[in-house]
């Protein structure tokens, strides 16, 4: 791609490669960008002497705040408004010093001040415009309180998910008559009074800038939304940021909304709309503009396939605030995170409502994420509660768990809503110290409403969902669960316990399973709820699924054909369970935990955890007890019994081994006690099935 400077008379011109990533310039075209690494992302501009990629957004701000009658050309194509292609460098020179010089703020005059002496004459740390109607303070929150005039706001989304519809609002809501929260001017030196009377309320003018949609579409939207009289919101449908800017001098609005920033340009700047040297120029421009005016800009921000706001990331640096719009299409709810708050806090996030008249802030979010748990069924779903930002949140997770096919490969992961990398910490925690055989299961978690559960505190519910669904055992319905899982498969305390044990109390659940490095609860209002704390992963499954746990079902297999499961407890011996031969088959034969942690006794001779199988391997009546034989494939053909194995027993490794000794004689036993390992021993000459047997 080529692009060429317009120039008249005889001027110097230079070529160079512009990456359309990252701004960078080379004086040779290369394959890859060798500063962001980019491929095929290099231009050819053709540059003319004194004209820079930067500093034109200054330049024009400055242009937009000159008198209507300096600067005017004859032969101007914006309707005789500004110069023509003059060069960004030759426009800020010609301005006088500190008037577009400086950055993005006017430092024109200015002099050191004390910080105790800057809210006193300056607009103290309530001047905010407050944003009231239908979903106004949940945004207000998110934004710490309310809109700063002279703020340049970027909301950014996925396409269709309600930017548009969100600032419409907003310029409603802007322009209505409420009572506005303005700088006190109070002589200096003197206290400021907290109880002085705000102005009076007025009504101003919005400003709504369409640069992708014509005004009547605009229109339509806000007919459909029930925003049609709103009569100081004017709509304005312009590219030219200089067009822009010069209406936004002229109308000194109390809110202005550009619906994009990628669409717009600038004519002194080289690229398209949308480049990376349009989107920053544009947005300084607009952020001078602000901060001069005293006026709030809301831009909107594409993103891009990885979900990340198009564009400069000196884009993120340049606004104050950044704002993220999330939801699915198909789901009502929309969320709305602060990501960079220069006025407040980056850690809250609205619950909204998608519905014709535009979007409504949820009373009560948890009941939103929280499925109708009173018909709910099926025996795999925690409930846990999660901080986002102050606000507690009640979300369920679901859990599925399927034996893994004979051929099919590796286990199958599908974390929705559930971070992959925290799902494989506790997957591997639940393999090793509880003793689930994870890796024999395909897994499908589904967090209910489409939230992300990105907090540590949220594992212990996930592992439980997925213990519930392991064992085919349902969590109460008024139990809840948190708390982090270490690698030792412990539990660790979690912030701010209190707070979302009354979140849970307000929803009616009654038990809660916490860590048990916490204290008891301190609030009143939560005497009436059962707090239950657990040490580790293993006593929590306990405590929710109780003890008689039962391997997962084969085939048709019923409830009194499972075999009973032995889970480790925290303490030894006494506290291990009960010890007989019959149990301890079970615990060795599905790898629940290896005798660890714990002493049995198999055929009156006890067994310590540290040498279990060598007195397993050394003492033939307790190999005989854990000694397990397949008779149904006896006299088989040696492959089509390997086969029968494998179909009817999932997660089974068969292996044939030849016997050309007496049927009946003894045969060697397997170096290493595996449950899933059978070995057939069949005759090499008749290829007849001798014996089938599994040591645990």
């Amino acid at each position: 791609m080529h692009v060429q400077a317009v120039a008249s008379g005889s001027v110097k011109t230079k070529t160079v490669y512009r990456c359309s990533e990252c701004d960078k310039e080379s004086f040779q075209w290369t394959g890859k960008c060798p500063s962001c690494n980019a491929w095929n992302s290099l231009e050819e501009v053709t540059i003319t002497a004194g004209k820079s990629g930067g500093g034109g957004g200054i330049a024009a701000a400055a242009r937009a705040a000159e008198p209507s009658t300096s600067g005017r050309s004859s032969s101007s194509s914006s309707g005789g408004w500004g110069p023509t292609r003059r060069g960004a460098r030759e426009v800020v020179n010609s301005l006088p010093q500190g008037k577009t010089r400086g950055g993005w703020v006017n430092t024109t005059g200015n002099r050191p001040q004390r910080i105790r002496d800057v809210g006193r004459h300056g607009y103290g740390v309530n001047w905010r415009l407050p944003l009231m109607g239908q979903g106004g303070p949940e945004l207000a929150r998110v934004m710490g309180g309310g809109v700063v005039p002279g703020s340049l706001i970027l909301i950014g989304g996925d396409p269709g998910v309600g930017k548009s519809t969100l600032l419409l609002q907003v310029a409603a809501m802007l322009s209505a008559p409420e009572q506005a929260v303005v700088p006190p001017v109070q002589a200096e030196g003197q206290p400021l009074d907290a109880e002085d009377p705000p102005a009076e309320p007025t009504g101003q003018s919005v400003l709504y800038v369409s640069a992708e949609e014509s005004v009547e579409q605009v229109g339509s939207r806000a007919e459909r939304m029930g925003l049609q009289d709103s009569e100081d919101v004017f709509l304005y449908s312009a590219t030219r940021l200089e067009d822009i800017l010069r209406e936004i001098v002229t109308m000194q609005p109390r809110g202005v909304i550009v619906d994009s920033i990628q669409t717009v340009y600038l004519d002194d700047i080289n690229g398209s709309a949308g480049s990376v040297s349009q989107v920053r120029e544009c947005a300084t421009a607009l952020l001078h503009v602000a901060k001069r005016e005293h006026i709030p800009i809301f831009l909107v921000g594409h993103v891009t396939k990885q979900g990340d706001i198009a564009g400069p990331r000196v884009l993120e640096h340049i606004v104050d605030v950044v704002l993220f719009m999330e939801g699915e299409r198909h789901q009502a709810f929309r969320l709305i995170r602060g990501i960079k708050n220069r006025y407040g806090p980056t850690d809250e996030v609205g619950v909204f409502q998608m519905d014709e008249s535009g979007l409504t802030a949820v009373d009560n979010p948890s009941a939103l994420f929280l499925s109708d748990r009173s018909t709910h069924t099926g025996a795999s779903s925690a409930v846990t509660v999660m901080m986002e930002g102050t606000r507690p949140l009640l979300l369920e997770v679901q859990a599925l768990c399927s034996p893994v096919h004979q051929g099919q490969g590796a286990p199958f992961r599908a974390p929705n809503g559930v971070n992959r990398d925290r799902l494989g910490l506790i997957l591997a925690v639940l393999n090793k110290h509880c003793g689930l055989r994870t890796h024999t299961m395909d897994l499908y978690t589904n967090v209910v409403g489409g939230l992300k559960m990105l907090e540590p505190a949220t594992d212990l519910a996930v592992a439980l969902a997925v213990a519930s669904s392991y064992y085919e055992i349902p969590i109460p319905q008024d139990m809840a669960a948190l708390g982090e899982i270490g690698l030792g498969g412990e539990l660790r305390p979690v912030s701010h316990v209190d707070r979302r044990l009354l979140e849970a109390a307000k929803l009616g659940f009654t038990t809660i399973v916490i860590p048990a490095g916490h204290s008891a609860p301190r609030s009143a209002r939560l005497q009436g709820i059962k707090v239950v704390r657990c040490k580790t992963v293993a006593d929590a499954i306990r405590t929710v699924l109780g003890s008689g746990l039962r391997r997962p079902r084969r085939g048709g297999e019923s409830d009194d054909e499972r075999e009973e499961m032995l889970l480790p407890r925290s303490g030894h011996s006494d506290d291990a369970g009960p010890n007989d031969a019959q149990t301890a088959f079970h615990a060795a034969e599905h790898s629940i935990w290896s005798l660890h942690n714990t002493t049995v006794v198999i055929s009156g001779v006890p067994v310590q955890a540290g040498n279990s199988k060598k007195e397993v391997r050394n003492n033939p009546t307790m190999s005989q007890e854990f000694k397990r034989e397949y008779p149904e494939v006896k006299g088989m053909d040696a492959q089509a019994a390997k086969e029968k194995l494998e179909k009817e027993y999932d997660g089974l490794n068969v292996s044939l081994r030849e016997w050309d000794g007496p049927p009946d004689a003894p045969k060697p036993m397997p170096l290493i006690f595996n449950p899933q390992m059978v070995w057939i021993w069949f005759n090499p000459e008749t290829n007849k099935t001798l014996e089938a047997r599994a040591f645990c």
